[in-house]
């Protein structure tokens, strides 16, 4: 889509609006262990792009859904749930966060497909290990919902590597007027498949030499995602300074989720398989992601409707708006 920017200087709203609203995002952030100082950024980046997607969700008579890609560890999560509890509380806008993360396949379903696709695919991350199928559904449902009609959205942990249990779900209430939809390949194309012929990793090169997942992982994204997505209309992306400094990024999210397990997991977590990764295991992880998120970086700012330049310490330096959509 083409589009002429407007690059914001990110202008402060009403400091009344700001005020009412800075408790509920100091305790957003908490609950996300999540940087407090974030919170500063209320009036230059939360508001003015709340303020944004308010405006075109109130000129709709149905559901906005905006993407919100970025390359894992970059903040997407946070951002967008700060930003949800804004639309919300300051716009009166029912808005859910949902993530791709959530939406992986079980750990059995993801070792099943490994027995009948490739080994690579019971690792859980890349296009070929979410249930598509599931998410379609569930975007309908949400697109769909009455008034004080409930459903449950799925929840991932990945901790466990593995789906929650039903009862541990999100409820949602309808009617829901705005979908944040997050995650780090969230808007991504298929490559050609010319593109993919040579390893770009020793993961690719040691346990996919004939190339059989890294195509089983570009068709699934040119068909089933391209569908998913399509769903989108708001696209946005958080582009790194490069992708040297995902891994960092990535790390320090693992990290937070080791120190923070006993609050997440009470008394059981003695009981629990964690799957937490070494920071060994994590450089291995990142293989997995290196040519879409690559490819995306390159991408992605030429045709997202919105764009957030990140610095490499994960702050948000400017963002950039169509001036019309």
């Amino acid at each position: 889509m083409m589009k002429t920017p407007t690059t914001y200087s990110l202008m402060s709203e009403p400091i009344s609006l700001a005020a009412r609203l800075r408790f509920d995002v100091e305790q957003t952030l908490q609950q996300l262990y999540a940087d407090s100082s974030l919170a500063e950024r209320l009036d230059d980046l939360y508001l003015p792009f709340a303020q944004w997607v308010a405006h075109h969700a109130s000129a709709r008579n149905k559901t906005l859904v905006v993407g919100m890609g970025g390359p894992q560890g970059c903040g997407k999560t946070t951002f967008a749930t700060v930003v949800s509890h804004i639309l919300t509380k300051g716009f009166n806008l029912n808005t859910v966060v949902v993530s791709l993360d959530d939406l992986y396949y079980t750990r059995a379903e993801r070792r099943h497909h490994a027995e009948q696709i490739h080994p690579l695919f019971a690792t859980r991350g890349v296009p070929g290990t979410h249930d598509v199928m599931l998410a379609e559904m569930i975007f309908e449902r949400l697109c769909h919902l009455c008034r004080d009609e409930v459903m449950f959205v799925p929840t991932f942990d990945k901790s466990l590597d593995d789906r929650k249990p039903v009862h541990k779900w999100t409820e949602v209430v309808g009617p829901v007027d705005v979908i944040l939809f997050e995650g780090w390949c969230v808007g991504a194309n298929a490559a050609p498949d010319g593109s993919l012929s040579e390893p770009l990793n020793s993961l690719e090169a040691q346990l996919d030499v004939d190339g059989h997942w890294r195509h089983g992982v570009n068709r699934a994204l040119a068909e089933d995602y391209t569908k998913l997505f399509s769903r989108i209309d708001i696209q946005c992306w958080m582009q790194p300074p490069s992708f040297d400094v995902v891994y960092d990024w990535r790390n320090k999210q693992e990290r937070m989720l080791e120190a923070h397990l006993h609050d997440i997991h009470g008394g059981i977590l003695d009981t629990l398989d964690l799957q937490l990764m070494s920071e060994q295991e994590l450089r291995g992880f990142m293989h997995y992601f290196e040519r879409i998120t690559k490819r995306m970086i390159a991408e992605m700012p030429k045709h997202c409707d919105v764009l957030f330049e990140l610095n490499e310490h994960q702050r948000v330096m400017s963002m950039v708006l169509p001036q019309s959509h």
